[in-house]
């Protein structure tokens, strides 16, 4: 078997893989899911996923730009099939499979590998940053729940900034990472990487619309400080399920922290409904978003080589 069919054949695996996961847990929580749908207002829901969607989309579209500042060509239209595709490796055990899944694509479509599973990893690095932003700022700002969780990820944020952009720091860490994998890598440079992590916090206010039109869609009122709270117990609650590796899509550790957080400001079972109905949404939007990028790649123009840069011209920029 030639490496080109074993890479594609990999690629539709995780694919069908992700499928069969997704329909699993739709068959296991039936019961609860049409409980929970069945006192929702259908316009909100469609709001919810329609909020999702976009947050998808932009997730990828910064995933795209990681792959263009590397030198890789990474066409929207072709690129955002390799990133729907590819996330639906997250409802396979693992922890690993959107990384693989997303970088098997890419390379699949002329990017070289070390490109394309540095981005993606860079691309989820920045991810997370951007969650920890937006529950530090939304934390602290919100006059519900402790100030302790926000007040941990600003500490894990300056440590990171000090990292970046202490060039000793940057040196050691050099060092240690040619020892470790005896190849040279390079962190990227402190301005660039926070200009990335920037553009997610808008993702992530994205993400957290799914709850918030899920509130509404059950009957809830919204205020000013309600709202707020929902965004950063979107994003605690995603940095949860990202953290604990191995289940699939953050699967029961998303939904316990989000009802932990909001109970008090929702009550207990409204808290509940809103955690079933977001997973079903997120659910329904990497399905939608997979399933519509196949026809909308097909109408993008043959990718044109060209030679890549170095990964190592992240810390050149």
């Amino acid at each position: 078997m030639t490496r080109a069919r074993l890479v594609n054949l990999i690629g539709v695996a995780i694919g069908v893989a992700g499928l069969a996961f997704v329909a699993a847990r739709i068959v296991r929580d039936r019961n609860e899911i049409t409980e929970a749908l069945e006192s929702a207002d259908p316009v909100w829901l469609l709001l919810a996923v329609l909020s999702g969607l976009a947050a998808m989309a932009l997730l990828g579209l910064n995933w795209l730009i990681i792959i263009r500042h590397a030198g890789a060509p990474a066409p929207w239209r072709r690129g955002l099939n390799w990133f729907f595709v590819g996330q639906l490796g997250k409802y396979v055990p693992g922890g690993i499979w959107p990384i693989v899944g997303q970088a098997e694509l890419a390379h699949r479509a002329t990017t070289p590998r070390s490109i394309a599973y540095s981005t993606t990893a860079l691309s989820m690095v920045a991810t997370l940053l951007g969650a920890a932003a937006t529950a530090v700022i939304t934390g602290l700002w919100s006059p519900a729940g402790s100030r302790i969780v926000p007040a941990l990820l600003a500490l894990g944020l300056v440590v990171c900034v000090v990292l970046l952009a202490s060039p000793q720091v940057r040196t050691q860490l050099h060092r240690l990472a040619d020892r470790v994998t005896e190849r040279e890598l390079r962190l990227p440079d402190a301005a660039w990487f926070a200009g990335i992590v920037a553009r997610y916090v808008p993702v992530w206010v994205l993400f957290a619309g799914m709850n918030i039109f899920a509130v509404v869609a059950l009957g809830g009122t919204l205020d000013t400080s309600l709202v707020v709270t929902l965004i950063s117990a979107t994003c605690v609650s995603w940095i949860a399920g990202f953290v604990i590796i191995g289940l699939p899509g953050g699967l029961g550790v998303r939904e316990a922290v989000f009802i932990s957080m909001m109970t008090v400001p929702l009550g207990a079972g409204l808290a509940v409904s809103v955690a079933v109905i977001s997973r079903l949404v997120s659910i329904a939007v990497d399905l939608l978003g997979a399933a519509a990028s196949v026809p909308v790649s097909r109408t993008a123009p043959p990718i044109t080589p060209r030679e890549p840069q170095s990964t190592d011209s992240y810390a050149a920029r």
